[in-house]
Formats: structure tokens, sequence, C-alpha cells
């Protein structure tokens, strides 16, 4: 399977991961040693019934001045218990949330997430995605790991994906073609190691996707929803794209740092 570079953007940063290592069903490997008590963690948990401002900040990125010079934010609002966010048409689009505090050491997140692709679009592209980024020492030192799902324009298919990015480019992981999108995106961190998992509406094991070298700096996580890929200059963007997140949780967390809050 050939290797592609949208270096989706995501919210605040963005990137993605590798390759699909069938339907296996991840359990004891996932547990967080050491985690703060579920007490503890409930209060990081979101259902997204309205925007919660002392947990997330509004946010998106791209690196191409073509794309930043014809940026729209994507429009977020909560509706029945679930965030929708709307890209803008004639626009560069895209929007999301990320975190206001971090996670240290060992973690496990995961956030319901769900998309139908529109058909027969050229003039634009179809990215969800979710991501971790942990901290460097300067802004090209941060690495992005992201699980997304995407319909490019003029594809005939959407596909999963997820890999990751740092100041030496995109580390891609190979690609599962997928419907539309109706399940739960979960990223582990276990000591040096990120990896990634999901599944759909109605099935109960994890499908993990791979698993790639990270570090133990401090990490925000963060979603969102994008009409374009990296590589893309021009747009017209003739149709809005929606996309829906609820059910953030935090399964287990080391250490949560409140600094940004």
């Amino acid at each position: 399977m050939r290797h592609r570079n949208p270096w989706v953007i995501v919210i605040f940063l963005a990137a993605s991961l590798a390759f699909f290592q069938g339907c296996v069903t991840e359990k004891a490997s996932l547990r967080i040693e050491n985690s703060l008590p579920p007490d503890q963690l409930a209060r990081y948990n979101d259902s997204f019934d309205k925007l919660r401002e002392d947990l997330w900040a509004k946010a998106a990125f791209t690196f191409r001045q073509e794309q930043l010079a014809n940026l729209k934010l994507a429009d977020l609002r909560f509706v029945d218990g679930k965030l929708r966010v709307e890209t803008k048409i004639g626009n560069f689009s895209k929007g999301g949330l990320v975190t206001k505090y971090a996670l240290r050491g060992d973690f496990d997140v995961q956030l319901d997430c769900h998309i139908d692709f529109l058909e027969g679009i050229y003039d634009m592209d179809q990215i969800l995605c979710f991501a971790v980024v942990e901290r460097g020492k300067t802004l090209r030192d941060n690495r992005v790991f992201t699980i997304a799902v995407l319909k490019e324009g003029g594809s005939y298919r959407s596909e999963i994906f997820s890999g990751y990015r740092d100041r030496r480019g995109y580390h891609p992981g190979n690609w599962h073609p997928i419907g539309n999108f109706h399940g739960t995106m979960r990223i582990v961190r276990i000591a040096n190691k990120i990896s990634t998992f999901y599944k759909e509406e109605g099935e109960t094991g994890w499908k993990k996707m791979h698993t790639f070298p990270s570090t133990i700096n401090d990490a925000m996580v963060g979603f969102g929803l994008q009409n374009f890929t990296v590589k893309r200059t021009t747009i017209t963007a003739k149709s809005a794209i929606t996309a829906e997140f609820d059910n953030f949780m935090i399964n287990g967390a080391q250490e949560i740092i409140e600094e940004e809050i």
C-alpha cells in the first residue's frame, strides 16, 4: 500500500501514524500503572453538553502560507449533548479543541467521533482527527501523534490511518479503507511508546493500528475537523463538512498538570 503525506493539522497542530495490524483486542497491555484514581480523572471527562472553558481552548493551526492566508475557523456548536464542528464554505477551514492542561507520564485517552463523508467532492478534502502533542523546547520540537479518517478530494474511498510528525518530518503508517466513521478513537502512551486504536459502533474489541516511539514529555490532547490536507494549495470548498465529537474520557493518567488552566 503506498504512503502519502497529507500532514493532517489537528486543531492546534497535527499528524498521523503507522500500520493497521488487524482486529486485535488489547486488554492488559493498555493498563496504566499507578494511575490517578477514577474520581480524580472524572473531572476531566467531558460529555460536551457545553464548552468547558476550564478544560478546553479553541484551536486551529496550519503550516502553509497559502492556507493561512485564506483560513477561516470552523463553527463549533453544542447540539444534543455533542460538539458539532462545521467547516466554512469557500475557504480553507478547520476547527477543534485542545486541552488547557497537560498529561505527564503514562496515559490513556479516548474520544467518540462521527462523520459522514460527502460524495463526489473534488475541490477540498475531508479530515477528522484525534491527536496527542508532546511538548518540546520549541514549537518545532513538539511531536504530534494522530489517528484520523480522511477522504481526499476526488477519491472514491475514505481511509483510517495514524502516524506522527516531528522536526524531521512526517512518519506515516499504512492506511486502511473505511466508510463513514461512527466509533471511538484511542491513544495510549506507556513509557516511551504511543499506540493508537479504534473501534466502530457496536464493536467491543479495540483494533490496534500501530505503536510508535515517543518521549516522556508532557502532552496535550486535541481533536478537530478540516477541509484540506497539508499539500493542498488552492480550494473552492463549495460544500461544508460536519463532524460530531462526544464522550472524551481519560481512562488512566499518572499525573495531570493544570498549569495552563
